[in-house]
This record gives C-alpha cells, sequence and structure tokens, in this order.
C-alpha cells in the first residue's frame, strides 16, 4: 500500500491550488524516439497553460532549467524485457546509476530509499512493455499506474487502463492513478494531464501531492472541488454530462446525468467508491478512490 495516501479522503489537505501537469514527456534526440526538440517542446506546454512537466527520455536524464514551468527531473526506464517505468524526483540527478540498472525489482527498491515517485507506464499497450495484472500486483514498492496514456490512442491497446487499476484496488494493492500525454509528437499535446491541488507552486509540493494522490486525472473534464465530509463524498464538476460512481472491481453503482454529485459512501460496491466523469465527446475524468476504512 502507498502509505503517504489518506485512502479514506485522499483530498483531505484542501489548501492552495489546482496545478496541471504532465510527467511522460520524450524529446529529440535524447529519447530516441521523440520527435521534437527539448526547447520546442517547453513552449508547447508553456503556451498550453501548464503548470509543470517532466522530460522523461528514456534511461535519460535531461535536464533544463524554464522560469515559466516547475520542472521535475524524470526518467523513463525500460526493463530489457519490456516495463516501462517512470521515475521522478530530484534525487535522480544524484543517482546517474538508476539508469544503467537492469532489473526493476532493484530499481524499485532504489527508488523507494530515496523517496521518488515510481509509476507504471501504460499497462494496456498490447506491445510488450505493458503489464499483465499480475506483474502489477506483485511488482515492487511504487505509486502508482497510469489509468490513461493519450499516446496509446493512436498505437495497439487501449489508452485507459482503469481495469486493472480497479483490479488492484479491490485486491488490496492500493495505488493512485495517474494520466499523461506520453509526448512524443505534437499531436500528443493535451491528450491526458493531472491537476494537483498544491499548497505552493514549487517542485517540492507538487511531488508532495502526486505522491499523496491529491490530484485528478482528466482527458478533458475540468473538476473544480472533490471533498469528503463524513461519509459523503460531492464532487463537481464545470462541464461534465455524467458522473458515475464505481465501486469495487470496477461496478458501476450509480450514474447521474449532472454536472455535480453527492454521494453516501456506505451506498457503495465493497471497499471503495471512485468518480468518472464523461463530458462532451471522449472527454472524461478520473478520481482517486475514497476507501471506507
Amino acid at each position: 500500500m502507498n502509505t503517504m495516501v489518506n485512502w479514506q479522503n485522499p483530498y483531505a489537505q484542501r489548501d492552495g491550488e489546482w496545478l496541471r501537469g504532465n510527467l511522460h514527456t520524450h524529446t529529440s534526440p535524447a529519447s530516441g524516439c521523440g520527435q521534437v526538440p527539448l526547447a520546442r517542446t517547453l513552449d508547447l506546454y508553456a503556451d498550453a497553460g501548464y503548470d509543470f512537466l517532466s522530460i522523461s527520455d528514456h534511461m535519460t536524464l535531461t535536464t533544463v532549467a524554464d522560469d515559466r514551468l516547475l520542472l521535475i527531473p524524470g526518467v523513463e526506464w525500460n526493463a530489457p524485457e519490456g516495463l516501462h517505468t517512470g521515475i521522478y524526483g530530484p534525487a535522480l540527478p544524484q543517482h546517474p546509476e538508476f539508469c544503467r540498472m537492469t532489473s526493476q525489482e532493484e530499481l524499485l527498491a532504489a527508488m523507494s530509499e530515496v523517496g521518488g515517485l515510481v509509476i507504471l507506464n501504460h499497462p494496456n499497450w498490447t506491445l510488450r512493455p505493458h503489464y499483465h495484472r499480475d506483474e502489477l500486483f506483485d511488482a515492487g514498492p511504487y505509486d502508482g499506474v497510469e489509468i490513461f496514456n493519450g499516446v496509446i490512442k493512436r498505437l495497439d491497446g487501449y489508452e485507459i487502463a482503469t481495469d486493472k487499476w480497479d483490479y488492484l484496488l479491490a485486491r488490496g494493492r492500493r495505488v493512485v492513478g495517474y494520466a499523461s500525454d506520453d509526448f512524443h509528437c505534437e499531436r500528443d499535446l493535451c491528450q491526458g494531464w493531472m491537476m494537483v491541488r498544491c499548497a505552493e507552486r514549487s517542485v517540492g509540493a507538487v511531488l508532495a501531492a502526486l505522491k499523496a494522490g491529491n490530484l485528478y486525472c482528466s482527458s478533458g473534464v475540468s473538476i473544480r472541488d472533490i471533498r469528503r465530509e463524513g461519509d459523503i463524498i460531492e464532487v463537481e464538476t464545470e462541464d461534465a454530462q455524467e458522473i458515475q460512481i464505481i465501486g469495487e472491481g470496477g461496478c458501476l453503482v450509480q450514474a447521474v446525468y449532472e454536472h455535480s454529485v453527492r454521494f453516501d459512501l456506505r451506498n457503495t460496491v465493497g471497499t471503495y467508491a471512485r468518480f468518472t466523469a464523461f463530458g462532451q465527446g471522449s472527454a472524461m475524468a478520473w478520481t482517486q478512490p475514497f476507501f471506507t476504512a
């Protein structure tokens, strides 16, 4: 279990503002697969109104400064057999050996020691770098999984991985859900992002909120507020046309056709409830789960 998260209410810390960001970003030529130069990539995200970004080139730490964006050190680590893993945090520049590791088990243990953020990437990419359910369940310490990965919309597989997320949550592996563009070319911009509630605008505050699950994921729907008082959870959006309450294992508990919903957690199925909001076209947003205990 990710012990940084208040699993009864990941949104209990209500100070500050929502900051928009992406952690999974590739550039050219550093990543080997990115098609957009670093400077152009930074311009695109700054112009799109993002607050934080990580350049997570494959097996390469790309260090850069930009006064428009909070830049989080990051790497997409690749095991020889696949299993792509996003690793993030200020400790990475002091540990270049992480990029030379060939064992994911060793990597996850090392990242846990330095307090880094670890995300298992694109579980529903159907090529080998995706994760089977048992691999996600049995992996060493990590913070969460990408429940939305934008680049998979144009690759083999499915960009949404809430099925595997619910599999983990229902079996006691409590992990945070994250979203990303997995930016490789300009068409990948603004496909999926995270809105993180931070007490201040700093890299440290963003990372703390990411690890604590004080965020929602979006591919187009905006959420104004998420709050819990006692057993009552309220989710208020700007533009949702439908909000679904999802219980243990991915079971649909209730659907409302409004911008907001008020739900009594005692009415959920199983041990938790999470919320999926649907907007115009294929736009969606996802909250973190609220556990009953």
